[in-house]
């Protein structure tokens, strides 16, 4: 095989890989990175052999990386080639993306890193939170494109970034600081070693201290025994002045002493606990010990004990034989409130003894002194205010708490034993383009919080490798449908035998052979399409009920026109249109209704939508369009000069109607026409050849329709305009159904099947060939799990059946 892989940007690296599609393990797979030259032309002639041991079916993977081989992946491509003859197979892969700036990276939006694609200089940057402002950051860093705020920096490695006096690059000064950041403080500087002079007399005390210089009020002896002292260090001669002047060891050591007491308030008593060994009598001290209060002149061994609260006679206790003071205590926790005191030698009722501290709410029991503090709002234990323990610290209350941009504050939790932030839940979305519930797997985060409703086609996950395809996304379940369900890493499609054998083959038997089937319908209602109605020429009629059944036949039971066209009910009825202009309904039983068309021509197209009042739109071959509702004969709505072939719409809001201008030339193209109620329709402007007919129409979506026929006629309809799809071959094309953009199924006049996906990739994959052109006419499906289609001489295909 001579594979051609050309792209359109300056790629780091091309990555291919050929395998065995039947046997993976056989493979071959190789690299160019931007050190190649043959890059430099953008396009790749690759020789690739077919091992004796492989298949005749490669499969080829080919991807373009940004930078190098190990950059952000931006486009790939997987073909299928068959190697069935002898010679070489020529395969063509473009790995198309954009570099608008030629840097080799690929715009952030469209899976590179690229953050500025107008400009070479820009990629994917580091930024740095600076919270000191001194250019360097610390080790909050982010990732993006832009910094996020005037805060961060390009520039790291800031070891404090709350001080400007510390930054890689400083030069370390003597300041008890690390400034340039290199792990040490005050590193390579000279060490001295120093103490603290509190009294100025030139002796130091405490313990040893170093530093790179020694700082005011600091010497560097240390042996000072009072540093408050002036007149105390090592040397001085010693004085009877209650100071120990030589600092060794003792005060006023060495002088003849004696005891003295304290007198403080001059009841020349004194206080047995407080006394001096002094060299004289200090003012103030007396040589009785006996006082029991010093602070009082009249309390002292000589008074009188009256009931005032106070020992007066130092004997026997306070106030002994007279009364207290109690305070009223009217929640009975024990404690009293300090405002409401009864002065009394017993303990009045509801009154107790003071305490520490008193109630500060005597109208509750749970509220007291040594009570547990709560997050009430409550000053539970009556100390230091309301919630004290939960007002400082990081979870204080009323403190900012959550994550950008979902932000609240720290409020009281249900128990009231701690704090709890209020703040809704930061939730990532992805977009989910297919609403499969899976977002794309590169796809950037929109932050929602959890109070805001969730944005519409999103997801909180993202690990759909195709978001153009409803049908496939990450860890989904493999189902046989001729597609990559699970995002296999490996784009295996239909892997671990999910199709038991089955695939695309004709069903045979005595109800299908020897007919010319027209037409197929389904069960749209239906999960799984049933029952499937085919109908074909002189009245050819036959139902499958469910899987795997018979087909039953109905033939002629409504008659023996040609039918061309079927539509089936939420009910399983079928309503056929055909030739003569017949029309008719067959319920499964019997035929329930029968109709001829005023215009009395072939009847080419039905559509019908359920509703209160069920409506059918039926067109014939000379342009007529009839309504048809309840069990009455269609309508007549407009009638028109062209050949009207086939007729879809989405709801009965609008419907196409597609078929051939009259005449000949340049006016006997394909026609388009629309309906959206009234008494005519409107013709639309489309592509196509001369003498050339659309055959099938199908609407998606409103502003998303199909159509096909005649010449390789493939055309699309986005928003209001047609335009042409480039077609996967030269052939005249029979039919479309197409249930989403990812989901485009075509049929043509040689008997092949293929689908066709939107973007990102547009791209047609064939999925049956038949053995000889052998033609198919209708094509019907509700999921890529059931597709049917037929065609003349007996030909009833469907996926997946087995053979």
């Amino acid at each position: 095989m001579k594979l051609i892989v050309s792209f359109n940007f300056k790629a780091g690296c091309i990555a291919v890989q050929a395998r065995d599609k039947d046997v993976p393990e056989r493979e071959f797979s190789m690299q160019l990175d931007s050190t190649d030259p043959k890059l430099a032309d953008r396009e790749l002639v690759i020789s690739i052999f077919r091992q004796d041991d492989w298949g005749r079916n490669l499969e080829i993977i080919t991807a373009a990386h940004e930078e190098s081989c190990d950059g952000a992946k931006v486009v790939s491509d997987t073909k299928t080639v068959p190697l069935d003859t002898a010679g070489v197979r020529e395969v063509k892969v473009a790995l198309n993306a954009t570099d608008g700036d030629g840097d080799g990276y690929v715009p952030t939006a469209m899976g590179g890193t690229d953050c500025d694609d107008d400009n070479a200089n820009v990629a994917m940057r580091t930024f740095y939170r600076d919270g000191d402002g001194d250019g360097y950051g610390g080790a909050d860093m982010v990732r993006g494109c832009t910094a996020p705020s005037s805060q961060y920096v390009a520039r790291g490695g800031d070891c404090n970034d709350t001080s400007t006096e510390q930054a890689p690059g400083r030069s370390e000064v003597c300041d008890g600081l690390d400034n340039d950041c290199a792990g040490g403080v005050d590193d390579r500087l000279p060490q001295l070693s120093f103490y603290k002079d509190g009294d100025g007399d030139g002796v130091g005390a405490g313990p040893v201290m170093t530093g790179c210089a020694i700082p005011a009020n600091h010497v560097a002896s240390g042996n000072d025994c009072d540093d408050t002292d002036i007149q105390i260090k090592p040397g001085l001669t010693e004085t009877c002045d209650d100071k120990d002047n030589d600092c060794a060891g003792g005060v006023d050591n060495g002088l003849p002493v004696a005891t003295y007491f304290r007198d403080a308030d001059g009841d020349t008593f004194g206080k047995d606990s407080d006394s001096l060994q002094k060299c004289r009598m200090p003012t103030g001290y007396v040589t009785n010990n006996t006082d029991c209060d010093d602070t009082a002149f009249a309390v002292n061994p000589n008074a009188t004990e009256v009931c005032n609260d106070v020992d007066d006679n130092c004997r026997s206790g306070t106030d002994e034989g007279f009364n207290k003071s109690w305070y009223r205590d009217v929640d009975g926790d024990g404690f009293g409130r300090q405002d409401v005191q009864v002065t009394s030698c017993t303990q009045p009722a509801g009154h107790v003894a003071p305490t520490a501290n008193f109630d500060c709410d005597d109208g509750n029991i749970a509220v007291k002194p040594g009570a547990p503090e709560l997050c009430n709002e409550v000053d539970d234990n009556c100390v230091d205010g309301v919630d004290e323990a939960f007002t400082t610290g990081m979870t204080r209350k009323g403190a900012a708490c959550g994550v950008s941009p979902c932000t609240g504050i720290y409020v009281c939790n249900a128990a009231k034993d701690n704090t709890t932030c209020n703040a809704p839940t930061p939730i990532n979305y992805y977009p989910d383009s297919d609403g499969d519930g899976d977002g794309a797997s590169a796809a950037a985060a929109s932050v929602f919080c959890s109070d805001q409703p969730a944005p519409p086609n999103a997801s909180t996950s993202k690990t759909d490798c195709d978001d153009a395809d409803k049908y496939n996304r990450g860890n989904s379940t493999e189902v046989c449908d001729q597609r990559n369900n699970n995002c296999d890493p490996g784009g295996l499609v239909d892997e671990g035998n999910v199709c038991m054998g089955a695939g695309w083959n004709a069903l045979t038997g005595t109800t299908i052979d020897g007919r010319n089937w027209n037409t197929v319908a389904i069960n749209k209602d239906s999960a799984t399409g049933y029952p499937v109605w085919i109908a074909g020429a002189n009245g050819a009629l036959a139902r499958r009920a469910s899987a795997g059944d018979p087909f039953t036949s109905f033939d002629a039971t409504c008659g023996t026109p040609n039918w061309n066209s079927a539509w089936v009910s939420s009910d399983g009825s079928v309503f056929l249109v055909g030739s003569g202009g017949q029309v008719a309904q067959h319920n499964g039983t019997n035929c329930a209704q029968m109709h001829t068309l005023t215009s009395g021509s072939n009847a080419t197209g039905i559509i019908g939508f359920e509703g209160a009042t069920p409506l059918r739109y039926v067109v014939d071959e000379t342009g007529h369009l009839y309504s048809w509702t309840s069990n009455t004969a269609p309508v007549e709505v407009d009638d028109n000069a062209g050949f009207y072939r086939d007729v879809h719409g989405f709801d009965s809001s609008q419907v196409f109607i597609a078929g051939q201008n009259p005449g000949s030339g340049s006016s006997s193209g394909p026609l388009m026409e629309t309906f959206t109620g009234g008494a005519d329709t409107s013709t639309m402007t489309v592509p196509g050849s001369n003498n050339s007919s659309f055959r099938s129409v199908w609407m998606v979506s409103p502003g998303l329709a199909y159509a096909v026929g005649d010449n390789s006629n493939i055309v699309r309809l986005q928003g209001t305009t047609w335009s042409a799809l480039t077609p996967p071959a030269s052939a005249n094309y029979t039919s479309v159904c197409a249930p989403d953009r990812s989901s485009v199924y075509v049929t043509d006049a040689a008997g092949a099947i293929r689908r066709y996906r939107e973007a990102p990739t547009n791209t047609w994959t064939p999925l049956y060939t038949p053995g000889s052109a052998l033609p198919l006419k209708d094509i019907a499906l509700v999921s890529p799990t059931s597709i049917w289609a037929v065609g003349p001489n007996g030909r009833v295909l469907h996926f997946p059946e087995l053979p």
